[in-house]
């Protein structure tokens, strides 16, 4: 190379001229590299997340194996690339700044991604990895949570990372595996696979439900509170006109977003609630609530939806086969329980 220092060797040079192309060929090779670097490090990163988590330099620093000289030098550095404070002092610890807390909500799931890959990576081929998941709150304590330890039982080694659930219109993130949602089915980008849920039942609490109302389903529309679900806007209607009564009159009555609230004020004698029958098996069961008149389907339930490419993960895919199979069971059951029942 023209420039190369061993080309200047072979020039015919005074030692102090030597010495000064050296150096500022040597300043050079670092200016080219700063202009590169675009991102902080990875320990800048993983010693601003774990200090945004616990907001305390000493607990960060626990958490990660290293001194609390190490970790401020990293947040120094960081902070320096990119040239805003991120952090404040707030009593004995530190909190983040405005701009601080912006710059961790962005990175923080990548970073969880980076970690997930990781493991997955490692894990590859031996039955291991982390699925992450978005649900429903409703449907992930009264269905899911109690059905895992059968899932567990066939892949002990499968690690479950829980994500918040997507609010209605919310698009599919890119950081999670699956997300199980309730509605049509008519999510966009997704692939959407049926689960449970359709079929509702108009339940409430034996206190408060007369034999009038058991024998006459027209009572309970005229005298009940019928407590309705934001997003189920139709089902009230659709129950009535399964029982050949007056549409009009299941158009009053409390709305709420959580189907979890729907049924706790059917229990506390508030109304009667029309939900989807998986949700209220216990409470059937055990004589908590009791049904008035016919199931209906409501043309909504519950999907697991996914982008295609996470589809052939063999730790999702173990999953998907085994929440579709417990959805049929529970399907095949409440036919031949209704069956029984017709009958």
């Amino acid at each position: 190379m023209k420039d190369s220092i061993p080309g200047m060797f072979q020039k015919s040079l005074k030692t102090h001229e030597l010495f000064g192309l050296i150096v500022e060929y040597l300043e050079s090779i670092s200016d080219t590299s700063n202009m590169k670097r675009s991102c902080p490090t990875i320990q800048e990163l993983m010693a601003f997340d774990a200090v945004a988590s616990f907001e305390s330099l000493t607990r960060a620093a626990g958490a990660l194996c290293v001194s609390v000289g190490a970790i401020s030098k990293q947040l120094a550095a960081l902070e320096t690339f990119v040239g805003k404070p991120l952090f404040e002092k707030r009593g004995r610890g530190v909190k983040l700044t405005t701009i601080g807390r912006e710059y961790w909500n962005k990175i923080s799931p990548s970073l969880r991604a980076i970690e997930s890959a990781t493991f997955d990576v490692r894990a590859a081929g031996s039955g291991s990895g982390v699925l992450t998941l978005a649900s429903v709150p409703t449907f992930l304590t009264k269905w899911l949570i109690p059905r895992l330890g059968d899932f567990r039982q066939h892949h002990p080694r499968v690690t479950f990372s829980f994500s918040r659930h997507l609010e209605r219109g919310e698009t599919q993130p890119h950081d999670i595996d699956a997300s199980i949602r309730y509605g049509a089915g008519d999510w966009p980008n997704v692939v959407a696979d049926y689960i449970a849920g359709r079929e509702f039942v108009c339940v409430m609490a034996p206190d408060r439900c007369s034999d009038t109302f058991r024998s006459d389903p027209q009572m309970l529309l005229k005298h009940a509170t019928l407590l309705h679900h934001a997003e189920a806007p139709t089902v009230w209607r659709k129950w009535a006109a399964h029982h050949e009564l007056d549409t009009l009159q299941t158009l009053s009555g409390p709305r709420f977003a959580q189907y979890a609230a729907i049924i706790q004020g059917a229990l506390s004698g508030f109304g009667a609630a029309l939900v989807p029958q998986v949700l209220v098996e216990d409470e059937l069961r055990d004589g908590r609530l009791v049904a008035v008149g016919n199931a209906v389907d409501g043309d909504q339930g519950h999907y697991l939806c996914f982008a295609s490419e996470k589809g052939d993960r063999p730790v999702f895919a173990a999953f998907r086969n085994w929440i579709l199979k417990q959805g049929t069971i529970r399907e095949r059951s409440t036919v031949r329980t209704r069956g029984g029942t017709d009958r």
